[in-house]
Formats: C-alpha cells, structure tokens, sequence
C-alpha cells in the first residue's frame, strides 16, 4: 500500500529522527511511503499553491515553527479542502486541545520515540485503510485512497476511475453498482459521472468544475440534488 507524507518541521534532527523512523515503518510493513519536507508553513504554500489538489495521505506539523505555526498551515490547509490526515508535533503538551479545531488524528511528543511514531502510523494506516476504493481486474488489486479519486465516468460496460494523480482505472462495472458504496463525498451530477465533492471548484446548473481544471457535464434533473448535497458538505467544512 502507498503513503505519501508531508512534514513541516523546523528542527533539522527532529525531522531526520521522524523521517528515520517513517521509511523503518514502512520497511517492516512493506509500505511504499513517499516523504515530502518542508522547514516551515511559509515554504510550503510557496511551492504548492493553492487551490490544487493536495496529495499527501498525511501531514504531520511541528505546531511551532516559522511565522506561521502548525495550527495556522493545518487551518489553510482544510480551507483549502485538504480532508486527509493531520497529526502535530509539539514539545509541549497544552497544545494538544488545539488539535481539535483542525480535526487532528494525533499529536506526537516531541522527542518523537519510535514505539510511539509507529503507533501513530498504525492508526493512519488503519485510517487509510477504511477510506479506499478498492479496484480489481484479472491482473490486480489496488486500494485507491477515496480523496485521491476525482471521477468515476462509464463508458459502455466499463467505468473508469480518475485520480489527482493523473492515473486512471479501468474497471467492468456500472455506476449504480458502485455508487451504493461510496462515501458521502461523492454526487451523481450526470448519468454518466460521480463527482468527489473535495476536488469541486465551481458547481453550476450545467457543469462542474474540478480543481485541476477537469469539467464535467451537470444534468438538469439531478443539479438540484447535486446542489443541495454540495452546499450541505461544504457547510461541515
């Protein structure tokens, strides 16, 4: 299985202590991690703009650092639509409750002991785990993470399936079929495609726009339905 982690930390030990620590978990656990590192908030928006999809399974930020502290990233980022994980390092515990705002899975103490960092990974991968699609064909098997899908679109008798990283998927299936197991992120905007309500731009009575810039046909039975769905999700964020 694949994990694509972020980590904001200013601490050049604590990040090499954490990433050590990372690529040992997945080498135990034969996990494919992919680790992305930032010093602060400031160089990370700087070199992921926003309103693009955000591709880590995980983020985990040192709370202070910077001008702006890991409570702040982790607010752009949800803003942003980011609905995956967070977890905080922090050397002090009365941050802790902060985590809250933000829907944080975790918080690690920092120094970060290796018992604890792998508890913390079990319970991503537990999380990841419980939020995949998972694609079969005659030759594999892959657990595709729900907020790493954009569409499902059918075509004949096949329906395939478009990821933020541009891979796509071609499975033997309806859209009926597959929507009943879905979670609720996910609208019918047109008898031939659902929609990842994360990665929507812009939703109008005829269209719909994702973020990477893929736009998608909306039906006039089904936009007030879609509309009403959206702006009841967006309400939760």
């Amino acid at each position: 299985m694949k994990m694509k982690i972020t980590i904001l930390e200013d601490s050049v030990i604590e990040s090499e202590r954490l990433k050590n620590g990372i690529r040992k978990y997945g080498q135990q656990y034969d996990w494919d991690i992919e680790i992305d590192e930032y010093e602060s908030g400031e160089e990370y928006f700087s070199k992921n703009s926003e309103g693009t999809t955000i591709q880590a399974s995980a983020f985990f930020l040192d709370i202070q650092m910077g001008q702006m502290n890991g409570i702040e990233v982790a607010k752009r980022l949800r803003e942003s639509g980011y609905q995956g994980i967070i977890v905080f390092l922090t050397a002090f515990r009365e941050y802790v409750f902060r985590g809250y705002e933000v829907r944080a899975l975790n918080y690690l103490l920092k120094p970060v002991k290796e018992n604890t960092l792998f508890l913390c990974l079990d319970e991503i991968a537990k999380e990841l785990s419980n939020n995949t699609y998972i694609y079969r064909n005659k030759q594999e098997i892959v657990s595709i993470p729900y907020a790493d899908i954009l569409t499902f679109s059918s075509r004949l008798h096949y329906v395939d399936i478009l990821t933020v990283d541009g891979k796509c998927y071609e499975q033997m299936s309806t859209l009926n079929k597959i929507i009943v197991h879905l979670p609720s992120e996910f609208i019918r905007t047109h008898r031939s495609y659902i929609v990842n309500m994360a990665h929507i731009k812009k939703l109008t009575c005829d269209e719909v726009e994702l973020k990477e810039g893929t736009k998608l046909r909306v039906s006039n039975k089904m936009y007030p339905v879609c509309r009403k769905k959206y702006m009841l999700w967006k309400g939760t964020r």
